[in-house]
């Protein structure tokens, strides 16, 4: 006699992970190219912010301090397109060789420059979309720095 297949409410999957797995990755956190990701983003906003309020946004934006900033902004832009493939696993396409990401061919993010903060925050200025200090604030109510 054939054993019968019992019909469950889980969804069919081609992979699972052990409690092992499981516990080691709640333990690990989020994948650094995540957190590397979002520091890119946090500094990128505050530059732009900085850029967007001060009196005189040209001259805050060839100021040397926001220059050592865009310099590690670039740093870590630098580090994830090097990094991140390897860290997320991209496919590759085996006919063109290019890495995909969700199917479209990966694009490694853009260096930064200073024209690229100053018209971000010339537009942010003139669409009011400057975040606030609540808005820079995450669920737990602590700084995001």
């Amino acid at each position: 006699m054939e054993p019968k297949l019992v019909d469950t409410v889980a969804p069919p999957r081609n992979f699972t992970l052990s409690l092992e797995d499981r516990l080691r990755a709640y333990a690990q956190g989020a994948p650094s190219y995540i957190r590397r990701r979002r520091r890119i983003e946090d500094l990128e906003a505050r530059l732009i912010e900085r850029i967007a309020a001060a009196a005189a946004p040209a001259e805050a934006a060839s100021s040397g301090e926001l220059a050592a900033e865009l310099a590690q902004l670039n740093e870590l832009i630098g580090r994830h397109n090097r990094y991140y493939p390897i860290e997320a696993n991209l496919p590759i396409d085996v006919r063109s060789g290019r890495l995909l990401e969700r199917g479209a061919p990966w694009r490694p993010l853009p260096f930064v420059t200073t024209a690229d903060l100053l018209d971000r925050a010339q537009s942010a200025a003139r669409n009011g979309s400057l975040r606030s200090s609540s808005d820079s604030k995450t669920d737990s109510g602590t700084s995001v720095a």
